[in-house]
Protein backbone atom coordinates (compact mmCIF):
# COMPACT_ATOMS: atom_id res chain seq x y z
CA UNK A 1 0.00 0.00 0.00
CA UNK A 2 1.19 3.67 -0.68
CA UNK A 3 2.88 5.14 2.28
CA UNK A 4 0.35 8.45 1.72
CA UNK A 5 -2.85 6.17 2.05
CA UNK A 6 -1.51 4.95 5.30
CA UNK A 7 -3.44 5.41 7.79
CA UNK A 8 -2.81 6.60 11.25
CA UNK A 9 -3.80 5.20 14.68
CA UNK A 10 -6.78 7.69 14.70
CA UNK A 11 -7.27 7.77 11.31
CA UNK A 12 -7.86 3.70 11.75
CA UNK A 13 -9.83 4.10 14.56
CA UNK A 14 -12.01 6.80 12.85
CA UNK A 15 -12.24 3.88 9.70
CA UNK A 16 -13.47 1.41 12.18
CA UNK A 17 -16.53 3.56 13.22
CA UNK A 18 -17.44 4.37 9.65
CA UNK A 19 -17.14 0.66 9.00
CA UNK A 20 -19.67 -0.49 11.46
CA UNK A 21 -21.80 1.68 11.01
CA UNK A 22 -25.04 1.30 9.45
CA UNK A 23 -25.26 4.71 7.21
CA UNK A 24 -23.38 7.83 6.37
CA UNK A 25 -21.98 9.88 9.66
CA UNK A 26 -21.86 13.79 10.45
CA UNK A 27 -18.70 14.79 12.19
CA UNK A 28 -20.78 15.80 15.19
CA UNK A 29 -22.16 11.63 14.89
CA UNK A 30 -18.80 10.88 14.95
CA UNK A 31 -17.46 12.98 17.86
CA UNK A 32 -20.60 12.06 19.38
CA UNK A 33 -19.70 8.04 19.54
CA UNK A 34 -15.73 9.08 19.74
CA UNK A 35 -17.14 11.31 22.82
CA UNK A 36 -19.52 8.38 24.21
CA UNK A 37 -17.60 4.96 23.51
CA UNK A 38 -14.01 6.17 23.61
CA UNK A 39 -13.78 9.25 25.95
CA UNK A 40 -12.24 11.12 23.47
CA UNK A 41 -13.32 14.99 23.43
CA UNK A 42 -12.40 16.59 20.02
CA UNK A 43 -12.35 19.74 18.63
CA UNK A 44 -14.14 20.38 15.09
CA UNK A 45 -11.12 21.23 13.77
CA UNK A 46 -9.42 18.46 14.68
CA UNK A 47 -11.97 16.21 13.43
CA UNK A 48 -12.11 18.08 10.36
CA UNK A 49 -8.13 17.51 9.56
CA UNK A 50 -8.67 13.72 10.49
CA UNK A 51 -11.70 13.53 7.85
CA UNK A 52 -9.86 15.73 5.36
CA UNK A 53 -6.67 13.88 5.59
CA UNK A 54 -8.93 10.22 5.01
CA UNK A 55 -10.54 11.74 1.86
CA UNK A 56 -7.17 12.98 0.54
CA UNK A 57 -5.88 9.44 0.89
CA UNK A 58 -9.50 8.18 -0.99
CA UNK A 59 -10.65 5.88 1.82
CA UNK A 60 -13.41 8.16 2.82
CA UNK A 61 -16.18 10.26 0.37
CA UNK A 62 -19.14 12.59 1.95
CA UNK A 63 -22.30 13.50 0.22
CA UNK A 64 -24.06 16.58 2.18
CA UNK A 65 -27.48 16.81 3.01
CA UNK A 66 -28.46 20.40 2.96
CA UNK A 67 -25.46 21.79 4.81
CA UNK A 68 -24.04 18.95 7.08
CA UNK A 69 -21.91 16.33 5.07
CA UNK A 70 -22.08 12.79 5.77
CA UNK A 71 -18.87 10.51 5.60
CA UNK A 72 -18.69 6.89 4.39
CA UNK A 73 -16.19 4.65 3.45
CA UNK A 74 -15.06 3.94 -0.49
CA UNK A 75 -13.92 0.75 0.38
CA UNK A 76 -14.63 -1.87 3.08
CA UNK A 77 -12.62 -2.86 5.88
CA UNK A 78 -12.12 -6.41 4.20
CA UNK A 79 -11.05 -4.36 0.78
CA UNK A 80 -8.49 -1.91 2.86
CA UNK A 81 -7.00 -4.69 4.81
CA UNK A 82 -6.16 -6.80 1.97
CA UNK A 83 -4.49 -3.93 -0.31
CA UNK A 84 -2.16 -3.36 3.06
CA UNK A 85 -1.55 -6.87 2.74
CA UNK A 86 -0.96 -7.32 -1.10
CA UNK A 87 0.99 -4.10 -0.23
CA UNK A 88 3.38 -5.86 2.36
CA UNK A 89 3.99 -9.01 0.08
CA UNK A 90 4.61 -6.47 -2.75
CA UNK A 91 7.42 -4.64 -1.13
CA UNK A 92 9.44 -7.00 1.14
CA UNK A 93 8.47 -10.30 -0.57
CA UNK A 94 8.68 -9.41 -4.52
CA UNK A 95 4.90 -10.26 -4.48
CA UNK A 96 5.44 -13.87 -3.60
CA UNK A 97 3.58 -15.98 -0.92
CA UNK A 98 6.67 -18.41 -1.09
CA UNK A 99 9.42 -15.66 0.61
CA UNK A 100 6.54 -14.26 2.60
CA UNK A 101 6.29 -17.73 4.07
CA UNK A 102 9.87 -18.47 4.56
CA UNK A 103 10.64 -15.48 6.04
CA UNK A 104 8.25 -16.36 8.39
CA UNK A 105 9.08 -19.67 9.11
CA UNK A 106 12.58 -19.30 8.57
CA UNK A 107 14.36 -21.67 11.10
CA UNK A 108 11.26 -22.96 12.54
CA UNK A 109 9.37 -25.79 11.66
CA UNK A 110 5.66 -25.27 10.44
CA UNK A 111 3.13 -27.53 12.66
CA UNK A 112 1.39 -30.34 10.97
CA UNK A 113 -1.98 -28.81 11.80
CA UNK A 114 -1.01 -25.05 10.09
CA UNK A 115 0.35 -27.47 6.91
CA UNK A 116 -3.24 -28.65 6.71
CA UNK A 117 -5.23 -25.79 7.33
CA UNK A 118 -2.78 -23.96 4.66
CA UNK A 119 -3.09 -27.02 1.79
CA UNK A 120 -6.84 -26.83 2.61
CA UNK A 121 -7.02 -22.66 1.53
CA UNK A 122 -4.97 -23.08 -0.67
CA UNK A 123 -6.96 -26.28 -2.62
CA UNK A 124 -9.74 -23.71 -2.24
CA UNK A 125 -8.52 -20.95 -4.27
Amino acid sequence: MDRSKKLSETEYEIMEVLWQAQAPMSAAQISAYFSEHHNKEWKASTLATFLSRLTQKGVITSKRNGRVPYYHPIKSQKEYERDGAQGILDTLYDGSIKNFFAALYGGTQMSEEDRDSLKEWLDHQ
